[in-house]
């Protein structure tokens, strides 16, 4: 009897246990296929688009020159250094003029006891009272010769000439650079003194390919940035010089005049020179748009929630968009990201975000 009992009460617990493990069951809820991926979706608009060539440039002065002085001699005195800025006229070194200095002083004294002696010559034939240009031409002459004044004028000016090529001094404003001369080391006129740069005006040269010269020309605007450009600093320029030969390499040399002002810009720098011409007849979608599939460009678009897969034909590109040729439309929702992993007719749960122009 007491095995009977038993034998009841396992199957009851048993019983209690199927009937818990159905109740989880049917309260437990039914699993998704897969939860719809999340995208971000954009409407193409109707948008000009700018292709870009970009090419490696170098900055220079528009003016800028080697300065020597006209005669050799010690360099007595330097009123400059590197790095700084002169003005036209400035006055920047000095050669041992001395002996120059003693003939200029040596020819005014000439001079003025000559022009005493005219004084006399006038009194003499008695025009003294008579204003030079009321005298006989030919009387004037004869006067000034026998007084000398003409010939003491003529050695005050060539000592003057001699003791200015002892004189260095700033043909146009700029800052000084490559002065390497000290006081006291003998200089000759073949000797370069320093460098002298304007930074008034500066252009960047570079080279573009043979065949993206039909997308350049005269006076178009170019951008340039530097290297190092931590800030993101740009600056405008005009493309002023087109070289018309094609060097071995098939590339072509172009210069482009820097038109932003206060430029923090020195000759020699490498900066990065981006120019854009439109195309016309395409789409613009971003970059992020775009995905490989198949070793082939593809751009997915949304229609009725499902993404769509189009091969598209790429006509150019520049730093943030492509433009199609073919394969999408203005006015198609495109997807911008959530694109990598999506595969053809994916169900999709889409949020519309606004370009950043």
């Amino acid at each position: 009897m007491t095995r009977i009992v038993g034998y009841v009460l396992i199957a009851l617990l048993f019983c209690n246990c199927k009937n818990e493990k159905t109740d989880f069951e049917e309260v437990s809820p039914t699993s998704n296929s897969a939860s719809n991926p999340q995208v971000s979706v954009q409407v193409i608009e109707d948008q000009d688009f700018q292709q870009q060539i970009l090419a490696n440039g170098k900055v220079e002065a528009f003016k800028k020159g080697e300065l020597r002085f006209n005669t050799g001699n010690r360099i007595a005195k330097i009123n400059i250094r590197n790095g700084q800025r002169v003005r036209q006229g400035d006055i920047l070194a000095y050669l041992d003029n001395d002996l120059l200095k003693n003939e200029v002083d040596r020819a005014q004294i000439a001079l003025e006891k000559a022009e005493a002696q005219l004084v006399e010559e006038k009194i003499n034939f008695g025009v003294s009272k008579l204003e030079e240009s009321e005298i006989n031409p030919k009387v004037l002459k004869n006067i000034k010769f026998k007084s000398g004044v003409q010939e003491a004028i003529n050695v005050l000016e060539n000592s003057r000439l001699l003791y200015d090529q002892t004189i260095l001094r700033a043909p146009f404003s700029g800052v000084v650079a490559n002065l390497d001369s000290r006081v006291g080391n003998f200089i000759t006129s073949g000797d370069v003194f320093c460098t002298l740069i304007s930074d008034d005006s500066m252009e960047v040269s570079f080279r573009v390919l043979e065949g993206e010269l039909g997308a350049i020309s005269l006076d178009q605007e170019v951008s340039i940035q530097p290297f190092n450009n931590a800030g993101d600093v740009s600056y405008t320029g005009k493309i002023n010089e087109i070289n018309p030969l094609i060097d071995q390499n098939g590339l072509i040399a172009i210069k482009a005049l820097i038109t932003s002002k206060e430029i923090q810009l020195y000759d020699g720098m490498n900066v990065k020179v981006l120019i854009n011409y439109p195309i016309q007849d395409v789409v613009v979608v971003p970059k992020q748009a775009l995905v490989l599939r198949s070793n082939r460009e593809v751009v997915f678009t949304v229609d009725k929630g499902l993404s769509k897969w189009n091969y598209v034909t790429v006509a150019g590109e520049n730093s943030s968009h492509y433009a199609i040729k073919e394969g999408v439309n203005v006015g198609d929702t495109i997807i911008v990201s959530g694109n990598l992993n999506l595969s053809h007719d994916a169900r999709v749960n889409s949020t519309l975000v606004k370009e950043n122009n």
